[in-house]
């Protein structure tokens, strides 16, 4: 391998190096680390973020991005009803409205109303970009010769697009190591000796006893710190082992999981939580409503119509929603859209205390999928009723939930949920962002809910957006990667 340097002028890197000495890379670097120790040569390492192009990122380096798209056809016909944007320009209807945002954004486009319609007008901005791409669009460009490029080479005025780029999917981020090896002076200067070679092997064979050669040989020392091929055991998706950590966190501190359908009734998931029926999340923008079965048969008479008097006359002093109450809207089917259906219906079934559950499971939204939205993802929910339990009890159980977790910065403020009061939102501090982040949301259930259930015991609630945590501790700023199914990815992440 000196010798290979030698003729490389001194240096190179280790692909080079294979390259000439048809030898492998971890021949190389076992070679190496045994000359460097001996002063014959150095190792350079140096660590640099690479650049991926995205599949979509592909698409749109080919075809223009979709804000592009709108602007070149506001450029023929200066506005544009929005409602027909979707037949006028070759874009799929579910990134219209997104790229609608991205022209407002970069302050190409404006909405004006004129006669009780929404019209996307080209802005002076956007006539001036017509002849002059974006720094987001002239770094999508470096793509067009290589699926890949170093951070390094890429200019620094677009730079700061890289992030822009990555939270829309369009391209990915990975760290490389690229290693060089040069000579030293002594290393050089043996370039031109005869040096007597003693052959060096890292394993005393039972060839080498039994021949006596073992003592014409030397035994290599062992390096702990070189290089080995990579192992890939079998391993829990990073998600699932921090949905085993909470449950095994609840279940010591003596709780119990209970599970629930996924096919839910409107009165469980809502109804019996004092969410008024004509409240902004039961909008079939939100919930996924089932066409078969299309409503339940199975619901309680009686439990049915104390709920609707407390929507529409209220209870203990309270005057309820004030509005009429459809029976028929209950006994509608959706998909659970939050897992405090599963815990009420424990409640309903254990009025008396003491009661201490919690239920990590599936919801399901009709939300746009991107890198801070899914339409489907685990919920963690849970419920204690005791007696003489109060505000303070709650905000102990939050503390410890996520002292147990590893957050030990923690703040509280007042929060509002339809079904709780008083309510309340705790933010976890993380050093490495440097910055506070909501984590869970809770509250005591109010009296409106708890009266129809023939429940006369305070009840606390909780919900915890772990996936955030996940997210965090994964080091990843898109939550689809929560559901990664890359084997690559996986074997790439810790074990612990």
């Amino acid at each position: 391998m000196l010798s290979a340097l030698g003729e490389l002028n001194h240096e190179a890197f280790v692909e080079k190096i294979q390259e000439t000495t048809e030898l492998s890379q971890s021949s190389i670097m076992r070679s190496a680390l045994s000359l460097e120790e001996n002063n014959f040569l150095k190792l350079h390492e140096k660590n640099r973020k690479q650049i991926f192009i995205t599949e979509e990122g592909k698409n749109y380096l080919k075809n223009s991005l979709p804000e592009r798209k709108i602007l070149n056809k506001l450029a023929e016909e200066n506005s544009l009803p929005v409602v027909e944007l979707a037949g006028r320009i070759d874009l799929p209807e579910e990134k219209i409205g997104l790229a609608i945002g991205w022209v407002k954004r970069k302050n190409w486009g404006k909405i004006e109303q004129e006669n009780g319609e929404k019209n996307l007008t080209i802005t002076d901005n956007g006539i001036e970009s017509l002849e002059q791409k974006g720094k987001d669009e002239l770094l999508l460009e470096k793509f067009e010769n290589s699926e890949k490029i170093f951070l390094d080479s890429v200019p620094e005025d677009l730079k700061n697009e890289v992030s822009k780029l990555r939270s829309r999917n369009l391209i990915r981020t990975k760290k490389r190591t690229r290693r060089k090896l040069s000579l030293t002076e002594k290393g050089k200067k043996s370039l031109n000796l005869d040096l007597g070679v003693i052959e060096r092997v890292s394993r005393l064979s039972s060839d080498l006893i039994r021949t006596g050669k073992w003592r014409e040989v030397e035994l290599r020392d062992y390096n702990v710190t070189a290089p080995t091929p990579s192992i890939h055991p079998g391993k829990e998706h990073p998600q699932r082992r921090i949905i085993e950590e909470l449950r095994s966190i609840l279940l010591r501190m003596g709780f119990e999981e209970i599970t629930g359908p996924i096919v839910e009734s409107e009165f469980w998931n809502f109804d019996a939580l004092f969410q008024a029926q004509n409240h902004p999340a039961r909008e079939i923008h939100d919930t996924l409503s089932l066409s078969k079965p299309k409503r339940v048969q199975n619901l309680d008479g009686e439990l049915l119509e104390r709920v609707k008097e407390a929507h529409e006359e209220g209870v203990a002093g309270s005057t309820g929603w004030g509005y009429k109450f459809d029976k028929e809207t209950s006994h509608r089917t959706i998909l659970r859209s939050q897992t405090t259906a599963d815990t009420v219906r424990y409640l309903a079934q254990k009025p008396e205390p003491p009661v201490k559950v919690f239920c990590i499971d599936k919801v399901f939204r009709r939300e746009r999928i991107d890198y801070q939205h899914l339409a489907e993802f685990p919920q963690a929910e849970g419920i204690v009723m005791a007696e003489d339990l109060n505000f303070r009890h709650m905000l102990g159980y939050l503390k410890q939930i996520l002292i147990e977790m590893g957050i030990s910065k923690i703040r509280f403020r007042p929060g509002y949920f339809p079904y709780t009061e008083p309510s309340a939102e705790a933010d976890g501090y993380f050093p490495e962002r440097d910055e506070w982040i909501e984590l869970l949301g809770a509250g005591m259930f109010r009296p409106e809910l708890l009266e129809p259930l023939d429940i006369d015991h305070p009840v606390l609630a909780w919900g915890i957006g772990f996936s955030r945590i996940a997210m965090i501790r994964m080091g990843i700023e898109d939550m689809r990667d929560l559901h990664n199914n890359d084997i690559n990815w996986l074997k790439s992440r810790p074990l612990g």
